[in-house]
């Protein structure tokens, strides 16, 4: 499957966000990368940090249902004794 973004929001820290996603069959699904920022042991090689997939939702039929899932899953990045 061809999957197009078409909508992204990020969370409120900056940390993660979840980029919403179709195909030409009328699927939908999102995907949730979040921040990892580097650690001094990495000598520069990942810059400042990479963005790393955590998330890659399940297919839906709906647009409205999976961007509810992802906008939960954006706020559950956000939730304090969360760590990404």
């Amino acid at each position: 499957m061809d999957w197009r973004m078409i909508e992204r929001i990020e969370s409120a820290a900056g940390t993660a966000r979840v980029e919403m996603q179709a195909d030409g069959s009328g699927h939908y699904r999102y995907v949730l990368p979040v921040w990892i920022a580097a650690a001094p042991e990495d000598e520069g090689a990942l810059g400042d940090g990479v963005w790393m997939i955590e998330e890659v939702s399940g297919l839906y039929g709906w647009r409205g249902p999976c961007l509810n899932d992802a906008k939960r899953a954006l706020r559950l990045q956000d939730a304090p004794g969360v760590e990404s």
